[in-house]
């Protein structure tokens, strides 16, 4: 059964959210009304005792019985509540932590272009604001609606036992409310999700700005010059202010509806009264208790924002949720014969209607380097993607050792491809952390070879702690080509037989670079590497290059062979010896 697939309204999304806790929060919410019942039962006590005395027949017996009943409803109420409350938070803590584990695992399933399409502001408001949302709405939320559901029914049952007609006048206002509140509550939830939606694009604004923050003072965007965010923050703006000015008179509406009951009740009464078919005893019986059926329907009146705002982040939930996963056999395939890498006919978009890769054929056989070069946007990237299967073609195939990548488990994927992105991320942690980040199984000794292999450890040995030594976030307490090499030097450790590698000598100085290429020559031994590059001068001892342009195979060769066919690589090269001639000419023209 799939729990997290639709969205189906407040209580049933919350149950299927908490998972394994759901019958924890159904005890919690039956803890809740029983406390509802018992705080009602001295309210029906007193309509009890005042219609004894309205028919004189209350007794000394009665009167002790009654105030037992009242004292032990009250102590009673309120231990449920206590357990009631302890129930509610403990069980809301641990449900909402295992759903943004949950959800952080759905994430971590679904295609990469379907996240990046998202927008990480989105996701990552998400599972910070929409899952806190949900959390104060579980526990404190029920109370809102258990309490206005018992207690009005038990004292309007009772004011019903005493006189039916002026319980028919008690209940006419509420019937009038109903159409308004109904209409509020929609029109609230429509705009609490429209609300949720644009937070998460201010969130993702806020993301881009700090990631982004040395560009953005380095080209004086700060200030009043920061107009995209601003245009964020003021979407935000107009759809509070639409619910500010369109529900609250609304609400005001409902709830002055609902205290209408009350002069209705007193003009019943005294008409009923005066006609005498009502008894003085009874008028004041209803006029005492009358609170009794509003006050809490007027507290439901006014959480409807509270409400409708964990509504709205319910339906966000799960719209994360319903992202379909990249599908994985049941039973893995059996093991890729070796680590070879076929792509056979392959086309792919981002956009239907914006193919970036067509029909592309060609092997990278087994323990060899083969190199990806061609103009920006010619494809470079995305072929290595499909590879890694962050995305699956629109068409052809993409095997490993003969195996469809569609064919192998997820663990079978993990094990047998690393992939070394352009833009380097580390994770808080140690620089030991870091490398060690896909195999936990390494020793010290494991780590430091690792670093060795990706001509890091020198540099390592040198910082203030050596390999102990905390990086922030994003490694920026390191140059480019530290955290380069780290990443090599992760990507050695895992171990896999298929190494992916998108520019990954661009952050390099040339005497790095020199030393990362002896490191990668010494890679080829036990891996299969596939590199993309735009430095030619990098890859020109590869065993095979393939040239893209335009998402198509251009030409495929070694390095010698492409520069005697005179084509495409041929003037790529003659440009990157063109480029690496040019200086700058510290003497101005003359007459300048």
């Amino acid at each position: 059964m799939n729990d997290t697939v639709t969205y189906q309204g407040p209580i049933r999304t919350v149950w299927r959210l908490f998972g394994p806790h759901r019958y924890h929060l159904a005890g919690g919410i039956a803890l809740r009304f029983a406390q509802a019942l018992f705080a009602a039962i001295p309210v029906v006590a007193l309509v009890w005792t005042i219609d004894r005395i309205r028919t004189q027949t209350l007794t000394a017996s009665a009167v002790t019985t009654t105030v037992i009943v009242m004292v032990a409803a009250t102590i009673i109420q309120y231990g449920l509540a206590v357990a009631a409350n302890r129930f509610a938070w403990m069980t809301t803590f641990e449900a909402i932590g295992d759903a943004r584990l949950r959800a952080l695992e759905h994430v971590h399933q679904v295609p990469l272009g379907a996240v990046l399409q998202r927008g990480t502001g989105d996701v990552s408001s998400v599972l910070t604001t929409d899952h806190e949302a949900v959390s104060t709405f579980a526990p404190s939320g029920r109370h809102h609606l258990c309490g206005p559901a018992a207690l009005p029914v038990s004292v309007f049952a009772g004011l019903l036992v005493i006189d039916p007609t002026m319980a028919a006048a008690t209940a006419a206002c509420v019937l009038v409310a109903a159409p308004v509140f109904w209409w509020v509550n929609r029109y609230f939830r429509t705009n609490a999700l429209i609300r949720g939606d644009r937070m998460a694009a201010s969130a993702g604004r806020i993301v881009e700005y700090i990631q982004g923050i040395a560009v953005i003072r380095a080209f004086d965007r700060t200030g009043e010059r920061l107009g995209w965010y601003r245009d964020a923050v003021a979407d935000i703006r107009a759809v509070n202010d639409r619910l500010a000015v369109r529900l609250t008179p609304a609400a005001m509406l409902t709830m002055g509806a609902v205290q209408l009951g009350v002069p209705i009740v007193i003009a019943a009464g005294a008409y009923r009264l005066f006609g005498g078919s009502l008894d003085p005893a009874t008028l004041i019986a209803f006029l005492v208790l009358i609170l009794r059926v509003y006050n809490p329907l007027l507290d439901l009146a006014g959480s409807v924002e509270e409400v409708r705002l964990a509504d709205a982040a319910l339906e966000r939930i799960n719209r994360l949720l319903a992202m379909p996963p990249q599908t994985y056999p049941d039973t893995p395939a059996a093991q890729p014969s070796e680590p070879s890498v076929r792509l056979a006919g392959v086309s792919f978009g981002y956009q239907p209607d914006q193919p970036v890769l067509h029909d592309v054929t060609f092997t990278v056989p087994a323990h060899t380097v083969t190199a990806i070069v061609g103009p920006s946007g010619a494809g470079k990237t995305t072929l290595l993607n499909l590879v890694a299967r962050f995305w699956d073609p629109d068409s052809g195939a993409v095997t490993v050792g003969g195996v469809d990548l569609d064919h192998l488990s997820a663990d079978q994927l993990f094990d047998t491809i690393t992939f070394v992105p352009q833009d380097v991320y580390l994770f808080q942690g140690t620089v030991a952390d870091n490398i060690a980040l896909g195999n936990t199984d390494l020793t010290t000794a494991d780590i430091e070879a690792a670093a060795r292999t990706a001509q890091a450890h020198e540099f390592i040995t040198a910082l203030p702690d050596g390999y102990d030594t905390p990086i922030g976030e994003g490694g920026q307490t390191l140059s480019g080509g530290e955290r380069q090499r780290i990443s090599i030097a992760r990507a050695v450790a895992k171990g896999a037989p298929i190494l992916l590698l998108d520019e990954a000598t661009a952050a390099l100085d040339p005497i790095n670079e020199h030393a990362v290429q002896q490191a990668l020559a010494r890679l080829v031994q036990h891996r299969t590497v596939l590199v993309v590059a735009h430095r030619l001068n990098t890859i020109r001892d590869a065993d095979q290059i393939i040239v893209l342009d335009n998402g198509k195979v251009a030409e495929m060769g070694t390095h010698d062979e492409l520069l005697a066919a005179g084509g495409l690589y041929t003037r790529m090269w003659q440009e990157r010896t063109k480029a690496s001639q040019w200086q700058i000419n510290p003497t101005p023209p003359s007459g300048g």
